[in-house]
């Protein structure tokens, strides 16, 4: 709610009520002025009463996250993997966990998968920020290899699994 309160997004009082009667779109739209606007996590640091721990985990979120689109191209038990390119354009594999369930049981999709979304740090592990837009798309299996190859490329550097 700070975020709409602060840029007037939408014309409706956003609650942490639930459930909540604001549909994803909306609360979408909120979301993307937040991290067109990481400086904003600031101003909600400095009007709130929160724990030390809590200002700790929101500073990393807004000098730490990575939004973008993302290839999922393998479901590990502790983690799904998915590649894109850092800011050299270099291609990196990250480990991003579900909070609460899998990606794999939340996507429930054949792999590879773009998805879109936010990576977050959070007590040393790589999360989203609840929000995953999937592009389901048929790849055929040229497309497939070449996934392959850059997966084997990647994987030299390992698997980032913590943005701290």
């Amino acid at each position: 709610s700070f975020v709409n309160d602060k840029k007037n997004i939408l014309n409706i009082r956003i609650t942490t009520d639930y459930p909540n009667n604001i549909n994803d779109v909306k609360l979408h739209k909120v979301r993307e002025v937040l991290w067109s606007n990481p400086e904003l996590i600031d101003e909600y640091i400095k009007k709130e009463a929160l724990t030390k721990e809590k200002i700790d985990i929101l500073k990393l979120w807004k000098t730490n996250h990575i939004k973008g689109m993302f290839f999922v191209l393998e479901y590990k038990p502790e983690y799904a993997v998915a590649i894109t390119s850092n800011e050299n354009g270099e291609d990196r594999l990250y480990g991003i966990k579900g909070i609460s369930n899998p990606i794999s049981n939340i996507l429930q999709r054949n792999l590879p998968i773009q998805i879109e979304t936010v990576l977050l740090p959070f007590k040393g592990k790589i999360i989203y920020d609840t929000y995953i837009g999937t592009f389901q798309i048929k790849y055929l299996e040229g497309v497939k290899k070449f996934f392959k190859e850059i997966y084997d490329k990647a994987i030299e550097y390992g698997i980032i699994t913590c943005l701290e």
